[in-house]
């Protein structure tokens, strides 16, 4: 019963994470500029993050100082860059094509595994490769003149995916067995500090005094539901079904994000498109299924 709990938990999870793109394409429509509404989210995330720990785990929390430097190097060339690079995907391409190409991950962990740690590249991480590569393919229109997904869109969805590789490649290797809610706790403040520079520096004013109240509330929704919510329910999942089944879980997360961008935004992936969604899906389902992970699993961006 309790892996069932907690199949259910990460699936809620996956639900959750499925938001994001959602609920940031309404943001942005709201008057939502992406800077600073990154740098809201990361913020009061990171202070209900550290609330959290403060109130249940205090010395987990204090000792995370002492890997700051980690956290930062993280925060800014991972995590950071990955949500940047998928905040203005969102701008160029449907929500559900951000997230199908964001889903491509696994298989650039398992290249860059392969080529700087001497992972050992299987037959089933080969294959892997080969279809979320081919899913990419379709779900980005290379071989369907209907299907129109602007070069940048592309670009920067797959940045993201790049940068989310690399925060969970170093993570693994940077803070081992560290609780992985006060590394997303640090990152997320780090994330904010990193991405409000950038804000006063490009000249976006970063002040939500002039925001609308709508836009207020979808803010308020984007850090509740698949920022916070999504965080927590998938770290208590993972301690019960383990890390390896809760990835192969979460790989509902694109399947949510396609019907929620149907539903809500009113997006109609082709048939080619689906297909190469199901393949990516497949992808993360073969390179995911069988391995061991030595970390408990750490969020979405």
């Amino acid at each position: 019963m309790q892996r069932r709990i907690a199949l259910v938990l990460v699936l809620i999870s996956a639900a959750c994470f499925a938001t994001l793109a959602v609920l940031t394409v309404l943001a942005y429509e709201a008057g939502g500029r992406p800077l600073p509404l990154l740098t809201w989210r990361f913020a009061i995330t990171s202070a209900l993050m550290a609330a959290l720990l403060t109130w249940k785990r205090p010395r987990e929390l204090i000792g995370g100082l002492r890997s700051l430097h980690r956290y930062a190097a993280l925060s800014l060339t991972g995590y950071g860059a990955a949500s940047i690079c998928f905040f203005f995907a969102l701008g160029y391409a449907p929500a559900s094509v951000v997230t199908v190409l964001l889903y491509t991950y696994p298989a650039i962990v398992s290249v860059v595994s392969a080529l700087l740690f001497k992972e050992p590249l299987t037959l089933r991480r080969i294959a892997a490769l080969a279809v979320t590569f081919a899913g990419c393919v379709l779900v980005v229109g290379v071989f369907d003149d209907r299907t129109t997904v602007a070069l940048p869109g592309i670009m920067l969805g797959l940045g993201a995916a790049v940068g989310y590789s690399a925060f969970n490649v170093l993570s693994a290797r940077m803070v081992g067995h560290s609780s992985r809610l006060v590394l997303m706790a640090y990152t997320f403040g780090l994330s904010a500090l990193g991405v409000g520079a950038i804000t006063l520096l490009v000249g976006e004013p970063l002040s939500p005094a002039d925001w609308s109240a709508q836009l207020w509330l979808l803010l308020a929704a984007i850090i509740v539901v698949p920022t916070f919510a999504a965080v927590v329910l998938y770290l208590q999942g993972v301690r019960a079904l383990g890390a390896p089944r809760a990835a192969i879980a979460s790989t509902a997360e694109p399947v949510f994000t396609i019907v929620l961008a149907a539903l809500v935004l009113g997006e109609r992936l082709t048939v080619t498109q689906m297909l190469g969604a199901l393949l990516v899906i497949a992808g993360i389902a073969v390179a995911e299924w069988p391995v061991a992970r030595d970390t408990d699993g750490i969020a979405l961006i």
